[in-house]
């Protein structure tokens, strides 16, 4: 009799040896799968040369100005700030508006060299103006990559860059791209009196920090390049 008990209880474990083991099986097949799911397709030479036209009209603009709207969150922080933009040549006037200490803040100079005054009129020199702005406002912004980014151009040319880092849309605008530590995500676009096709929605991320930027209106100086 133990025999036969051992021998029925052999009988109804198998089914569920069975079952397990094609879980198991099913499992592995599908993570084998996902692992081998294919990127985004790197762009056409018909995309290409779509971007050459587009990104040679942009490179020509060396003095704009925006106003617009920015929604940050770094970790457990974050806040709202209102924009305005100028760009003469390389050289950057930014006036931020936000829920920071002195509730305005205003830069002028190059990435390497800036004078930021903030809302009580106090005023400082720096050399590393990034990240005396992280000091002030809580939060890291790129302000190197930032002149080209918003126009929706890369630092660094796309031909210099390794095929996955961006993805272009049919008529060679910018939809993604990695850069610098921070993943940005082209997500409206509209075409201004000049002609040329600008952002208007772009997110940015690194780590836990995100950036959702919104301009409100482009001024080109209203002449197409």
């Amino acid at each position: 009799m133990p025999s036969l008990f051992r021998t029925r209880l052999h009988a109804q474990a198998i089914p569920t040896v069975l079952a397990l083991l094609a879980s198991v099986f099913l499992a592995l097949t599908l993570g084998g799968c996902a692992s081998l799911a294919p990127g985004p397709e790197p762009a056409s030479p018909a995309q290409l040369a779509a971007w050459e036209d587009h990104s040679s009209r942009l490179k020509m603009l060396t003095d704009w100005a925006f106003d617009g709207r920015a929604a940050i969150k770094s970790g457990t922080t974050g806040g709202s700030v209102r924009l305005e933009w100028m760009q003469v040549g390389d050289v950057t006037a930014l006036t931020m508006r936000g829920p920071f200490d002195t509730g305005r803040l205003a830069m002028t100079g190059t990435p390497d060299h800036m004078l930021i005054t903030d809302g009580k009129g106090n005023r400082r020199l720096t050399d590393t103006p990034a990240e005396l702005l992280e000091q002030q406002i809580g939060w890291p912004i790129p302000l190197a990559a930032l002149p080209h980014w918003l126009l929706g151009l890369p630092k660094t040319p796309l031909a210099h860059r390794p095929a996955d880092s961006f993805q272009l849309d049919q008529t060679g605008r910018l939809l993604r791209l990695s850069e610098a530590g921070w993943e940005l995500n082209y997500a409206r676009y509209a075409t201004e009196s000049t002609g040329l096709s600008l952002p208007h929605f772009i997110e940015l991320r690194r780590g836990e920090t995100r950036i959702r930027l919104i301009v409100d209106d482009w001024n080109l100086g209203g002449t197409a390049p």
